[in-house]
Protein backbone atom coordinates (compact mmCIF):
# COMPACT_ATOMS: atom_id res chain seq x y z
CA UNK A 1 0.00 0.00 0.00
CA UNK A 2 1.33 3.37 -0.84
CA UNK A 3 1.57 5.86 1.98
CA UNK A 4 1.39 9.61 1.80
CA UNK A 5 4.68 11.37 2.68
CA UNK A 6 4.92 14.87 3.94
CA UNK A 7 7.92 16.74 2.44
CA UNK A 8 9.50 19.64 4.32
CA UNK A 9 10.22 22.48 1.88
CA UNK A 10 12.83 25.16 2.41
CA UNK A 11 11.78 28.11 0.23
CA UNK A 12 14.44 29.43 -2.02
CA UNK A 13 13.76 32.32 -4.35
CA UNK A 14 14.70 31.64 -7.94
CA UNK A 15 14.59 33.45 -11.16
CA UNK A 16 12.33 31.81 -13.75
CA UNK A 17 13.10 31.89 -17.38
CA UNK A 18 11.19 34.07 -19.76
CA UNK A 19 9.31 31.16 -21.43
CA UNK A 20 5.94 29.67 -20.58
CA UNK A 21 7.32 26.29 -19.44
CA UNK A 22 10.57 26.90 -17.62
CA UNK A 23 11.91 24.30 -15.24
CA UNK A 24 11.05 25.24 -11.65
CA UNK A 25 13.11 24.83 -8.54
CA UNK A 26 12.47 21.54 -6.76
CA UNK A 27 11.68 21.70 -3.06
CA UNK A 28 12.25 18.07 -2.28
CA UNK A 29 12.62 14.58 -3.61
CA UNK A 30 9.59 12.36 -4.51
CA UNK A 31 9.61 8.57 -4.00
CA UNK A 32 6.64 6.56 -5.26
CA UNK A 33 4.42 8.90 -3.25
CA UNK A 34 2.33 11.73 -4.38
CA UNK A 35 3.41 15.34 -4.44
CA UNK A 36 1.44 18.45 -4.06
CA UNK A 37 2.17 19.40 -7.61
CA UNK A 38 2.39 17.28 -10.78
CA UNK A 39 5.93 16.13 -11.48
CA UNK A 40 7.53 14.98 -14.66
CA UNK A 41 10.27 12.37 -14.75
CA UNK A 42 10.50 12.27 -10.97
CA UNK A 43 11.39 16.07 -10.67
CA UNK A 44 9.38 18.27 -8.35
CA UNK A 45 8.55 21.82 -9.32
CA UNK A 46 7.94 24.49 -6.74
CA UNK A 47 6.06 27.72 -7.43
CA UNK A 48 7.93 30.95 -6.61
CA UNK A 49 6.93 34.54 -6.12
CA UNK A 50 8.67 37.47 -8.00
CA UNK A 51 11.75 38.80 -6.16
CA UNK A 52 11.61 42.30 -4.72
CA UNK A 53 15.40 42.67 -4.74
CA UNK A 54 18.02 42.06 -7.39
CA UNK A 55 17.76 38.26 -7.93
CA UNK A 56 20.57 35.75 -7.74
CA UNK A 57 20.45 32.84 -10.17
CA UNK A 58 20.98 29.32 -8.84
CA UNK A 59 21.36 26.07 -10.69
CA UNK A 60 18.88 23.16 -9.92
CA UNK A 61 20.24 20.58 -7.52
CA UNK A 62 20.87 17.14 -8.96
CA UNK A 63 18.58 14.28 -7.98
CA UNK A 64 19.90 11.12 -6.48
CA UNK A 65 17.79 8.03 -5.87
CA UNK A 66 14.58 9.91 -6.62
CA UNK A 67 15.28 12.53 -3.96
CA UNK A 68 15.85 16.15 -4.93
CA UNK A 69 18.51 18.09 -2.95
CA UNK A 70 17.78 21.77 -2.27
CA UNK A 71 20.20 24.15 -4.11
CA UNK A 72 22.57 26.46 -2.27
CA UNK A 73 22.28 30.24 -2.90
CA UNK A 74 25.54 32.12 -3.84
CA UNK A 75 26.22 35.93 -3.82
CA UNK A 76 29.21 38.12 -4.80
CA UNK A 77 30.58 40.12 -1.83
CA UNK A 78 31.02 43.85 -2.30
CA UNK A 79 33.43 46.31 -0.58
CA UNK A 80 32.08 49.62 0.60
CA UNK A 81 34.44 52.65 0.08
CA UNK A 82 36.13 53.88 3.23
CA UNK A 83 35.32 57.38 4.39
CA UNK A 84 37.62 60.10 5.96
CA UNK A 85 40.17 62.89 4.99
CA UNK A 86 42.95 61.73 2.58
CA UNK A 87 46.58 62.23 3.61
CA UNK A 88 48.21 65.53 2.46
CA UNK A 89 51.61 63.98 1.86
CA UNK A 90 53.59 60.81 1.84
CA UNK A 91 57.00 62.52 2.13
CA UNK A 92 58.26 66.09 2.66
CA UNK A 93 58.79 66.37 -1.08
CA UNK A 94 55.01 66.58 -1.46
CA UNK A 95 54.90 69.79 0.61
CA UNK A 96 56.00 73.39 0.11
CA UNK A 97 57.58 75.94 2.39
CA UNK A 98 58.55 79.66 2.19
CA UNK A 99 62.13 80.92 1.95
CA UNK A 100 64.27 80.07 5.01
CA UNK A 101 61.91 77.22 5.97
CA UNK A 102 61.99 73.55 4.97
CA UNK A 103 58.86 71.43 4.35
CA UNK A 104 58.05 68.48 6.59
CA UNK A 105 55.55 65.61 6.43
CA UNK A 106 54.33 64.02 9.67
CA UNK A 107 51.33 61.70 10.02
CA UNK A 108 50.26 62.64 6.50
CA UNK A 109 50.17 66.36 7.31
CA UNK A 110 52.45 69.04 5.77
CA UNK A 111 54.40 71.35 8.04
CA UNK A 112 57.55 73.52 8.08
CA UNK A 113 60.72 73.91 10.07
CA UNK A 114 63.11 76.90 10.20
CA UNK A 115 66.43 76.64 8.40
CA UNK A 116 69.59 77.23 10.39
CA UNK A 117 70.92 80.76 10.80
CA UNK A 118 73.43 81.65 8.09
CA UNK A 119 71.93 79.39 5.44
CA UNK A 120 72.62 81.19 2.10
CA UNK A 121 69.52 82.36 0.25
CA UNK A 122 70.64 84.70 -2.52
CA UNK A 123 73.82 86.48 -3.54
CA UNK A 124 74.13 89.21 -6.16
CA UNK A 125 77.78 89.03 -7.28
CA UNK A 126 79.81 92.16 -6.73
CA UNK A 127 77.62 94.00 -4.18
CA UNK A 128 79.65 93.13 -1.05
CA UNK A 129 76.53 91.65 0.61
CA UNK A 130 74.83 88.26 0.90
CA UNK A 131 71.28 87.30 1.94
CA UNK A 132 71.08 84.50 4.54
CA UNK A 133 68.47 82.99 6.89
CA UNK A 134 68.20 84.41 10.41
CA UNK A 135 67.29 81.10 12.09
CA UNK A 136 63.74 82.22 12.87
CA UNK A 137 62.24 81.70 9.43
CA UNK A 138 63.21 85.16 8.17
CA UNK A 139 66.06 86.64 6.08
CA UNK A 140 68.85 89.15 6.67
CA UNK A 141 71.81 90.67 4.79
CA UNK A 142 75.37 90.21 5.97
CA UNK A 143 78.57 91.86 4.62
CA UNK A 144 80.99 89.69 2.67
CA UNK A 145 84.20 90.29 0.74
CA UNK A 146 82.61 90.14 -2.72
CA UNK A 147 83.75 93.23 -4.71
CA UNK A 148 82.71 93.77 -8.34
CA UNK A 149 84.97 92.62 -11.16
CA UNK A 150 87.93 94.85 -11.81
CA UNK A 151 87.64 97.08 -14.89
CA UNK A 152 90.97 97.33 -16.62
CA UNK A 153 92.15 100.85 -17.29
CA UNK A 154 89.71 102.83 -15.12
CA UNK A 155 92.41 104.02 -12.68
CA UNK A 156 90.56 102.38 -9.73
CA UNK A 157 90.60 99.24 -7.63
CA UNK A 158 87.28 97.93 -6.29
CA UNK A 159 86.92 96.56 -2.75
CA UNK A 160 84.36 96.04 0.04
CA UNK A 161 83.98 98.04 3.26
CA UNK A 162 81.22 97.09 5.75
CA UNK A 163 79.02 95.65 3.07
CA UNK A 164 79.47 98.55 0.63
CA UNK A 165 81.49 98.74 -2.60
CA UNK A 166 84.49 101.04 -2.24
CA UNK A 167 86.84 102.30 -4.98
CA UNK A 168 90.37 103.44 -4.30
CA UNK A 169 92.66 105.24 -6.83
CA UNK A 170 95.15 103.09 -8.70
CA UNK A 171 97.41 105.23 -10.85
CA UNK A 172 99.13 102.15 -12.27
CA UNK A 173 95.85 100.94 -13.82
CA UNK A 174 96.50 102.97 -16.96
CA UNK A 175 93.69 103.63 -19.44
CA UNK A 176 93.88 103.28 -23.21
CA UNK A 177 91.84 105.38 -25.65
CA UNK A 178 93.38 103.69 -28.73
CA UNK A 179 94.65 107.06 -29.94
CA UNK A 180 98.31 107.26 -30.98
CA UNK A 181 98.30 111.00 -30.39
CA UNK A 182 97.48 110.99 -26.66
CA UNK A 183 99.46 110.25 -23.50
CA UNK A 184 97.28 108.04 -21.32
CA UNK A 185 97.62 108.43 -17.55
CA UNK A 186 95.72 108.49 -14.23
CA UNK A 187 95.18 111.41 -11.87
CA UNK A 188 93.43 110.90 -8.52
CA UNK A 189 91.70 107.80 -9.82
CA UNK A 190 90.46 109.37 -13.06
CA UNK A 191 91.73 108.74 -16.63
CA UNK A 192 93.59 111.61 -18.29
CA UNK A 193 94.34 111.80 -22.04
CA UNK A 194 96.79 114.55 -22.95
CA UNK A 195 97.69 115.40 -26.55
CA UNK A 196 101.17 114.44 -27.69
CA UNK A 197 103.46 117.13 -29.12
CA UNK A 198 102.59 118.30 -32.63
CA UNK A 199 104.14 116.22 -35.43
CA UNK A 200 104.66 113.17 -33.19
CA UNK A 201 104.59 110.05 -35.38
CA UNK A 202 101.30 108.12 -35.42
CA UNK A 203 99.30 105.72 -37.53
CA UNK A 204 100.56 102.63 -39.36
CA UNK A 205 104.33 102.35 -39.08
CA UNK A 206 104.36 105.89 -37.61
CA UNK A 207 104.07 107.39 -41.09
CA UNK A 208 101.53 110.10 -40.12
CA UNK A 209 101.69 113.12 -37.85
CA UNK A 210 99.90 114.17 -34.66
CA UNK A 211 98.10 117.51 -34.62
CA UNK A 212 97.48 119.75 -31.61
CA UNK A 213 93.87 118.48 -31.39
CA UNK A 214 95.24 114.94 -30.84
CA UNK A 215 94.17 113.83 -34.33
CA UNK A 216 96.43 111.75 -36.55
CA UNK A 217 96.79 113.22 -40.05
CA UNK A 218 98.66 112.32 -43.19
CA UNK A 219 100.13 115.81 -43.43
CA UNK A 220 101.96 117.87 -40.82
CA UNK A 221 100.05 120.57 -38.99
CA UNK A 222 100.67 124.10 -40.24
CA UNK A 223 101.09 126.66 -37.49
CA UNK A 224 100.48 130.39 -37.58
CA UNK A 225 103.85 130.68 -39.28
CA UNK A 226 102.25 129.03 -42.32
CA UNK A 227 105.00 126.55 -43.03
CA UNK A 228 104.98 124.85 -46.43
CA UNK A 229 105.92 121.22 -45.83
CA UNK A 230 105.43 120.32 -49.49
CA UNK A 231 108.09 120.20 -52.18
CA UNK A 232 109.22 123.59 -53.50
CA UNK A 233 109.57 125.21 -55.93
CA UNK A 234 106.65 124.03 -58.06
CA UNK A 235 104.84 127.28 -58.82
CA UNK A 236 104.59 126.72 -62.63
CA UNK A 237 103.31 123.96 -64.89
CA UNK A 238 106.78 123.52 -66.32
CA UNK A 239 108.29 123.01 -62.84
CA UNK A 240 105.42 120.80 -61.55
CA UNK A 241 106.46 118.30 -58.88
CA UNK A 242 106.45 114.77 -60.36
CA UNK A 243 104.34 112.16 -58.61
CA UNK A 244 105.69 109.39 -60.84
CA UNK A 245 103.54 106.85 -62.70
CA UNK A 246 100.01 105.94 -61.65
CA UNK A 247 97.86 103.21 -63.19
CA UNK A 248 94.07 103.24 -63.36
CA UNK A 249 93.78 100.40 -60.84
CA UNK A 250 91.48 101.76 -58.14
CA UNK A 251 93.91 101.02 -55.31
CA UNK A 252 96.80 102.74 -57.07
CA UNK A 253 97.06 106.32 -55.85
CA UNK A 254 98.45 108.44 -53.07
CA UNK A 255 98.44 111.93 -51.56
CA UNK A 256 100.59 115.05 -51.37
CA UNK A 257 100.83 117.74 -48.71
CA UNK A 258 101.32 121.45 -49.27
CA UNK A 259 100.44 125.03 -48.42
CA UNK A 260 99.39 127.99 -50.54
CA UNK A 261 99.81 131.49 -49.14
CA UNK A 262 97.75 134.35 -50.52
CA UNK A 263 96.36 134.79 -54.01
CA UNK A 264 99.74 134.74 -55.75
CA UNK A 265 100.84 131.30 -54.53
CA UNK A 266 100.15 128.17 -56.61
CA UNK A 267 101.36 124.57 -56.46
CA UNK A 268 101.68 122.26 -59.50
CA UNK A 269 101.92 118.46 -59.64
CA UNK A 270 102.17 116.03 -62.55
CA UNK A 271 102.18 112.27 -63.16
CA UNK A 272 101.92 109.77 -66.01
CA UNK A 273 98.59 107.93 -66.05
CA UNK A 274 98.72 104.38 -67.46
CA UNK A 275 95.53 102.69 -68.73
CA UNK A 276 96.09 99.08 -67.61
CA UNK A 277 94.35 96.21 -69.40
CA UNK A 278 90.68 95.70 -68.38
CA UNK A 279 90.75 98.75 -66.11
CA UNK A 280 88.78 101.97 -66.52
CA UNK A 281 90.19 105.49 -66.38
CA UNK A 282 88.23 107.63 -63.91
CA UNK A 283 90.69 110.31 -62.78
CA UNK A 284 89.63 111.80 -59.46
CA UNK A 285 91.33 114.46 -57.36
CA UNK A 286 90.27 115.60 -53.92
CA UNK A 287 91.56 118.66 -52.12
CA UNK A 288 91.20 118.55 -48.33
CA UNK A 289 91.87 122.03 -46.94
CA UNK A 290 91.02 123.97 -43.81
CA UNK A 291 87.79 125.96 -43.99
CA UNK A 292 87.08 124.30 -47.38
CA UNK A 293 89.42 126.85 -48.93
CA UNK A 294 91.61 126.44 -52.01
CA UNK A 295 90.78 125.52 -55.60
CA UNK A 296 91.73 122.41 -57.55
CA UNK A 297 92.31 122.16 -61.34
CA UNK A 298 93.05 118.99 -63.36
CA UNK A 299 94.39 119.00 -66.96
CA UNK A 300 94.90 115.96 -69.25
CA UNK A 301 96.68 115.13 -72.51
CA UNK A 302 96.36 111.68 -74.17
CA UNK A 303 99.59 109.90 -75.03
CA UNK A 304 98.07 108.91 -78.39
CA UNK A 305 95.30 110.38 -80.52
CA UNK A 306 92.83 113.15 -79.76
CA UNK A 307 92.05 114.19 -76.17
CA UNK A 308 88.42 114.70 -75.13
CA UNK A 309 87.78 116.02 -71.61
CA UNK A 310 84.39 116.41 -69.93
CA UNK A 311 83.70 118.41 -66.72
CA UNK A 312 81.19 117.70 -63.97
CA UNK A 313 78.12 119.82 -63.29
CA UNK A 314 79.85 121.70 -60.46
CA UNK A 315 83.17 122.12 -62.28
CA UNK A 316 84.34 124.80 -64.67
CA UNK A 317 86.18 124.01 -67.96
CA UNK A 318 89.66 125.52 -68.03
CA UNK A 319 92.82 125.59 -70.15
CA UNK A 320 96.30 125.00 -68.72
CA UNK A 321 99.12 127.48 -69.48
CA UNK A 322 100.67 124.88 -71.83
CA UNK A 323 97.36 124.37 -73.68
CA UNK A 324 95.89 121.18 -72.11
CA UNK A 325 92.15 120.92 -71.51
CA UNK A 326 90.88 120.50 -67.96
CA UNK A 327 88.39 121.35 -65.23
CA UNK A 328 88.54 123.43 -62.01
CA UNK A 329 86.41 123.17 -58.89
CA UNK A 330 86.26 122.98 -55.10
CA UNK A 331 86.73 119.80 -53.15
CA UNK A 332 86.65 116.86 -55.59
CA UNK A 333 87.25 117.27 -59.35
CA UNK A 334 86.69 114.20 -61.56
CA UNK A 335 86.96 115.04 -65.29
CA UNK A 336 86.12 112.37 -67.87
CA UNK A 337 88.80 111.39 -70.37
CA UNK A 338 88.48 109.80 -73.79
CA UNK A 339 91.42 109.15 -76.06
CA UNK A 340 91.31 107.96 -79.70
CA UNK A 341 91.59 104.19 -79.78
CA UNK A 342 91.46 101.73 -76.88
CA UNK A 343 94.35 103.11 -74.83
CA UNK A 344 93.47 106.06 -72.56
CA UNK A 345 96.94 106.54 -71.10
CA UNK A 346 97.61 110.25 -70.56
CA UNK A 347 99.76 112.92 -68.93
CA UNK A 348 98.06 114.60 -65.97
CA UNK A 349 98.72 117.99 -64.35
CA UNK A 350 97.20 119.19 -61.08
CA UNK A 351 97.10 122.77 -59.87
CA UNK A 352 96.23 124.01 -56.38
CA UNK A 353 95.70 127.74 -55.97
CA UNK A 354 94.02 130.21 -53.62
CA UNK A 355 91.60 132.50 -55.44
CA UNK A 356 90.02 133.60 -52.15
CA UNK A 357 93.37 135.20 -51.22
CA UNK A 358 93.48 133.65 -47.73
CA UNK A 359 96.73 134.24 -45.89
CA UNK A 360 97.44 130.53 -45.37
CA UNK A 361 95.74 127.40 -46.77
CA UNK A 362 97.33 124.09 -45.74
CA UNK A 363 95.97 121.16 -47.73
CA UNK A 364 96.14 117.45 -48.50
CA UNK A 365 95.80 116.38 -52.14
CA UNK A 366 94.42 112.86 -52.75
CA UNK A 367 94.70 111.52 -56.30
CA UNK A 368 94.36 108.44 -58.51
CA UNK A 369 93.97 107.80 -62.26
Amino acid sequence: MRGIWTIAVTATLGLLGCGDSGTGVSTGGASDGTTTEAATDGSATAATEPATTEPTTTEPAPTTGGTTTAPTSTTTPTTEPTTGTPAECQTAADCQAPTCQAPTCEAGMCGTMNLAEGTPVDDLPGDCRETVCDGGGGMKEVPIDDPPAQATGDCKVAGCLQGQVEYTPADDDLPNDDNDCTIDSCMAGEPVFAAKPMHSPCGPMGANFCHSDASCQACKEVTDACEDYGSEPHETQATAFSLGEITDADANGSFACGTVVGAGDVDWYTFSGVDAFLNMVDPSRTLVAENDAGRLCVYLQCDNGTTTVGCGANDTPDMAPLGQKGCCGLGTVSPSLNCTGLDDSAKVWIKVDNPEMLACVPYRLDYHF
